[in-house]
């Protein structure tokens, strides 16, 4: 119970919250027995993820007048940050702390829901469910949206931003870079034969653009060259594998095709709503293997979930968050609504006509990992992810509820370059794959660092896992969206290493000075040449040589999760025996099939924001209007 004795000294006390991406101001306002208001200062934390920390927690406080709060899911360390901030203030206001912290529980009042009635309900609040949402209000039907989280966004608002879609009109106004040309001649000398044959027309017509490509650039500055074909066929030999098991897989053709002719359609669908793109560079995300990224002029993922969720808003769509779905509401031989439980017993349906599942994969359940991975050889207990903690394979559950059939459920794809505490992606110097360095605990490269990501993963771990992004003060300027002062507070916060030379920077960083002088001096001498006999990295930009250096700690944590429903090129789900389930759709990662065994850099972005509008699309036309009794499956 409050200690109603307990005082304070009146007035505005200013403390410093250590928050995910670093410190950030609060003013906690006492009167005499009260905390009277919270209000945070400058807000660093990642757009989108914790804005709904920035209200939840101080209002939390204040209404309960208690420090024994819970912190809101998917964004643990911003929310103690600012109990721990409270807590100084409390003591330099003169009050206990501690008796705060142990004071009874705050509960919030969960929100209470009646039954909902509408055209389609959407499973998930991410970039492919907000995606689906906007495209059914296009279609003149209505549209609930789900999200078991407190916030939009699910792994879209952590993405980095480049979206893949082939542009030669937008990407032929570029130089090509040193190396690329290298790239191209090698898919000019494979054998067709040694492509599957559902590809191998699209080979075909991709060996003779390259043709007509390097005849036009004969006598002329070479550009950057792109075509649908060449995303198709470096999507499918990017996910080309074999797992531990023997087992190989590729890429579903109906669906790579789907995905590589309509993913420009779909960028220009994002720019028509609001999505503003930067048009004066072409991004590339690590493992992307070419550059065609549409970078957002906003932060990262964050543009796409703050443009689409303002849209649907608009538009007419109900959007509710903290509603986690339990259950598939089945009638007659048709999925007809989903089953709502929140906390404190409160449950309500929503009955539809049709049901969209697009709630992410399974990267936060590592348990879940464990138990379908065949491609990797051990995956720790304690290894970080990059996902949202609420991604842990609900919506694949609730399909397998209706008899869905999975894909490719055991690879697993790891972000190499991920932080090593956190599993953060965008913390430290993060640039296109062309600038990379990359260094193991001995100062030594050890990797193409323009290599896929499963590569690139597999080589730490045979390093012992931690490594170290090497960069200097142009490369610095290549950073994906990360301002200096983040970089700076990153740099007091020891997550991030600077020095004025590399002998420095290596005794930061326990490697031997010599050691990384001379590995700098020599990937700096395959930069000039623009090739690398010793790892075969064939695209080159800038060099390590401009004072402040920088060093980023980085280790593998698991990213993207492969498999999924098994969904046909309309985005129906099918049943283990390959029949549609009616009435229910699916869109991006809890979908198999498209990335089969690694994932593009990329094309992430580019599956639900153009899957979701089609899963959308499908569900509209297929709206049979009759209203029908549902019942729990």
């Amino acid at each position: 119970m409050a200690d109603d004795k307990q005082t304070f000294k009146p007035g505005k006390y200013t403390v410093s919250a250590q928050g995910h991406n670093g410190t950030f101001p609060m003013d906690v306002t006492f009167s005499e027995n009260r905390i009277e208001s919270i209000e945070i200062g400058q807000k660093t934390e990642t757009a989108g993820i914790s804005d709904v920390v920035y209200d939840r927690i101080p209002d939390a406080i204040v209404d309960g007048q208690t420090l024994n709060v819970d912190a809101v899911t998917g964004a643990s360390e911003t929310s103690r940050g600012i109990l721990n901030g409270v807590a100084e203030a409390v003591k330099e206001a003169g009050g206990n702390a501690q008796e705060w912290q142990s004071r009874d529980k705050y509960t919030p009042k969960v929100t209470e829901n009646s039954d909902l009635q509408t055209d389609v309900v959407i499973i998930g609040g991410g970039g492919a469910g907000l995606a689906a949402a906007a495209t059914v209000l296009d279609q003149g039907r209505k549209v609930v949206v789900l999200e078991k989280a407190p916030s939009l966004g699910g792994n879209t608002v952590r993405a980095g931003g480049p979206m893949n879609a082939a542009d030669p009109d937008w990407q032929n106004t570029f130089d090509a870079l040193p190396g690329e040309r290298e790239t191209l001649q090698n898919l000019l000398d494979m054998s067709v034969d040694d492509i599957d044959s559902e590809y191998q027309d699209d080979f075909k017509t991709l060996q003779s653009q390259i043709k007509a490509y390097f005849a036009d650039i004969k006598d002329k500055k070479p550009y950057l060259f792109d075509s649908a074909e060449l995303h198709r066929i470096q999507t499918y030999l990017g996910g080309k594998r074999t797992d531990l098991n023997g087992n190989s897989i590729h890429g579903d053709y109906k669906l790579v095709k789907t995905l590589t002719d309509n993913a420009l359609a779909s960028q220009k669908w994002l720019a028509k709503i609001g999505v503003k793109f930067d048009t004066s560079e072409v991004a590339m995300p690590v493992g992307a293997l070419w550059r065609r990224g549409h970078k957002p002029v906003e932060t990262a993922g964050y543009a796409y979930i703050s443009a689409l969720s303002t849209y649907v808003k608009h538009n007419g769509g109900i959007i509710l968050t903290d509603s986690p779905v339990s259950r598939l509401l089945y009638a007659k031989g048709h999925i007809d609504g989903v089953l709502v439980e929140k906390p404190d017993d409160h449950a309500f349906t929503v009955q539809a006509k049709a049901v969209i599942l697009a709630s992410g994969g399974f990267g936060a359940n590592t348990a879940l990992v464990q138990k379908y991975n065949t491609a990797w050889s051990n995956i720790d207990d304690d290894i970080a992810t990059t996902n949202a903690p609420t991604i842990t394979g609900d919506g694949i559950k609730l399909g397998q509820q209706a008899h869905a059939g999975v894909t490719g459920m055991g690879f697993i794809q790891m972000m190499p370059v991920s932080d090593p505490k956190t599993g953060e992606i965008f913390s430290g110097i993060q640039c296109p794959p062309a600038n990379f360095l990359m260094v193991n605990q001995q100062g030594k490269r050890f990797v193409n660092e323009y290599a896929e990501r499963d590569v690139l993963a597999k080589a730490a771990f045979d390093n012992g896992g931690l490594f170290y992004l090497i960069a200097d003060n142009e490369i610095k300027k290549t950073a994906y969206n990360t301002s200096d002062e983040q970089l700076e507070q990153q740099v007091k916060d020891g997550r991030l290493f600077k020095a004025d030379t590399l002998a420095d920077l290596a005794t930061q960083i326990n490697v031997d000075p010599k050691t990384l002088e001379n590995t700098v001096a020599t990937y700096n001498s395959y930069v000039d040449k623009g090739s690398d006999p010793d790892f075969g990295k064939s695209v080159f930009d800038l060099k390590v040589e401009k004072a402040p250096f920088y060093a980023t700690p980085r280790k593998p944590a698991i990213h993207h999760t492969m498999g999924g429903l098994t969904i046909d090129d309309g985005a129906h789900v099918l049943d283990k025996d390959g029949n549609r389930i009616n009435g229910l759709y699916a869109a991006g990662e809890v979908a198999g099939g498209l990335h089969a065994g690694n994932r593009l850099g990329g094309n992430s972005l580019a599956d639900i924001f153009t899957f979701g509008p089609i899963a959308a699309k499908s569900a509209v036309n297929e709206i049979v209007d009759t209203v029908t009794s549902a019942s729990i499956h």
